[in-house]
């Protein structure tokens, strides 16, 4: 016959040991598999090509991919102040630009009225998963997850929180002190949410921005450079990299 005074014959020092482990255990397995994911497949660097000012803007959001073709539009003067068309495209234009920017100046229509960042950002859905896809291909971004692998990834700390659960509700009943446990257990699910949060770049794509940022750190809005001595590729590229303040400086 077991001790009445333990909770499944286990004294409560001994499962909390136990639990604690296992805890550590399952925080471990959860963020070994979340590192997993980040993990870009392995390519010799010669081999990579230099990436386009709009897919550099990708790396961070679709919208700077967008302010990025923007920039370079702007700047060889293929559009109004307003995000108007001004220009058809020459065939010089088609073959200097990358596809991403023929794709914006396409989307912006004839340019009767500017077009909202709303609506332009829908009328570019397909081209942006089409540039997603490239950097997702490349090792730049992060594949999407389904909601199964990215819920999968929290099963073990899911599972220690059940047990512990079952522990609390039978301690508690049997009049056992169960603060540390409850704590224990509201921090593991607190893990959850963080855990699930999706990256959008994998550790080669944080490297690379890093890398571009800092090689490129002349072309900040902070610095004030004058873009239209450098060129259209670097004014999107300034964009890319740094957002917004990019396009004030190139159109006041």
């Amino acid at each position: 016959m077991h001790d009445h005074t333990d909770t499944w014959g286990i004294p409560s020092q001994t499962f909390l040991q136990w639990y604690l482990v296992a805890a550590a255990v399952a925080i471990g397995l959860s963020l070994y598999s979340r590192m997993t994911a980040r993990r870009s497949p392995v390519v010799v660097d010669a081999l990579r090509r230099p990436l386009t000012p709009p897919e550099i803007g990708a790396l961070t959001s679709d919208y700077q991919a967008v302010l990025a073709s923007m920039a370079i539009l702007r700047s060889v003067e293929l559009i109004s102040t307003e995000g108007k068309t001004k220009l058809p495209l020459t065939a010089e234009d088609k073959n200097r630009l990358d596809w991403f920017t023929r794709t914006v100046h396409k989307r912006l229509g004839n340019g009767k009225v500017p077009l909202r960042q709303v609506r332009l950002m829908g009328r570019l859905n397909v081209a942006l998963a089409q540039l997603r896809t490239t950097l997702i291909d490349e090792g730049y971004l992060q594949r999407q997850q389904d909601g199964l692998t990215a819920a999968l990834r929290t099963v073990p700390i899911v599972a220690v929180i059940a047990l512990g659960v079952v522990r609390l509700v039978a301690g508690i009943a049997g009049g056992k002190p169960v603060g540390f446990l409850l704590l224990t257990i509201i921090v593991l699910a607190l893990m959850i949410p963080l855990l699930r949060i999706k990256r959008r770049r994998t550790a080669l794509g944080d490297s690379e921005l890093r890398r571009l940022k800092h090689e490129n750190s002349y072309l900040s809005p902070k610095l004030r450079p004058a873009y239209t001595s450098y060129g259209p590729s670097l004014a999107g590229l300034s964009a890319a990299l740094f957002g917004a303040g990019a396009l004030v400086l190139i159109d006041p």
